[in-house]
């Protein structure tokens, strides 16, 4: 697996994570075991975390998709890739 795939599903398994996070504070604090302001701030600090990841690992896995994608193009007509650029 290439390093962006796994960029992109640690990305994604950091959103399960936020979001199961803010669930969970959202019912301490509607169970009363945490204060709600408590709780909601730290849901939003969760959920916050939890959009990074779901960007995060949209844009890696979707740039690992258009490399596929584009290199599929170039097989079937034919095009050379282009040579990468030197430093």
């Amino acid at each position: 697996m290439s390093r962006i795939k796994i960029i992109g599903w640690t990305a994604m398994a950091v959103c399960v994570i936020g979001y199961v996070g803010m669930a969970a504070f959202i019912v301490l604090g509607k169970m009363e075991h945490l204060p709600l302001t408590q709780a909601m701030i730290l849901a939003g600090i969760s959920a916050v975390v939890g959009e990074i990841g779901l960007w995060v690992g949209a844009g890696c896995l979707g740039l690992s998709l258009f490399k596929k994608r584009k290199a599929m193009f170039d097989r079937l007509f034919r095009r050379k890739a282009a040579p990468a650029p030197e430093a």
